[in-house]
């Protein structure tokens, strides 16, 4: 038993593409409640009226009415957006304040995600990484990833894309082993609960600045890439020069 499996026993998982009214209106809400909510009015909305998102959720229900405005909270979400080839670009699973060491819940989130990835033939999933940024690759390499041939740029930094297939995270983080109730109960062994907490710890920390509004400083970008690559500042399209910096 750990501090946060009461709570954990009565979250609802999803992995969907289409999202309805409720659970729009609770990833406004979620954004807006954890001080980004930036995030979902200027990216992820635009993003999902035009497909390419897939989402998964951990969320919580209120008891009654249970449809409606209102109805569902957002505990932690994780992002895949499927770029070309049917590569999926990553942003690290984002949770509520009071998850942030829940980590039974963001593996369950992840196990869920790369396993969608996985069944629908996604052959990659990766992460876009400041270049020389050994902390974060580092972590990454543990996980089962490996410096890919996509770039992307911003006006401040250069960033490489470490990519690897969903099944083999899956089974470096041990995740594919276990069923979602151990993971949500946190039923891991020692070496396995600090590789998975490293991983999500340091992507969380490489993502702060981003989600701040501060992408100067943003060591790690959302998989985001139809944003980053058409609105700049958030940057350019692989092989085009970036702005000029006053």
């Amino acid at each position: 038993m750990t501090h946060h499996s009461p709570a954990n026993e009565s979250v609802r998982m999803t992995v969907t593409k289409e999202t309805d009214v409720e659970t729009r209106t609770a990833l406004a809400a979620f954004c807006r409640r954890n001080r980004f909510p930036y995030l979902y009015s200027e990216v992820l909305e635009p993003l999902l009226s035009r497909g390419g998102l897939v989402l998964a959720l951990a969320v919580t229900e209120r008891p009654w009415p249970p449809k409606g405005i209102g109805s569902q909270t957002v505990e932690a979400v994780g992002i895949a957006m499927i770029g070309s080839e049917d590569r999926a670009h990553l942003t690290p699973v984002l949770t509520d304040r009071r998850n942030a060491t829940n980590i039974g819940l963001v593996g369950a989130v992840t196990k869920q995600l790369l396993e969608h990835l996985r069944e629908a033939n996604v052959p990659s999933v990766g992460y876009l990484v400041r270049q020389g940024d050994r902390a974060l690759e580092r972590v990454l390499e543990q996980a089962g990833f490996a410096e890919a041939d996509f770039q992307s740029s911003t006006e401040f930094a250069d960033y490489l894309e470490f990519s690897a297939a969903p099944q083999k995270v899956l089974d470096t983080l041990s995740l594919g082993r276990l069923r979602l109730g151990d993971l949500l109960a946190l039923g891991l062994d020692g070496g396995e609960l600090d590789r998975l907490s490293s991983y999500h710890f340091a992507l969380n920390a490489g993502l702060t600045a981003y989600l701040q509004d501060s992408i100067r400083y943003a060591a790690m970008l959302p998989g985001l890439i139809d944003l980053i690559a058409t609105s700049p500042p958030g940057g350019v399209p692989p092989g085009t020069p970036g702005p000029p910096v006053e």
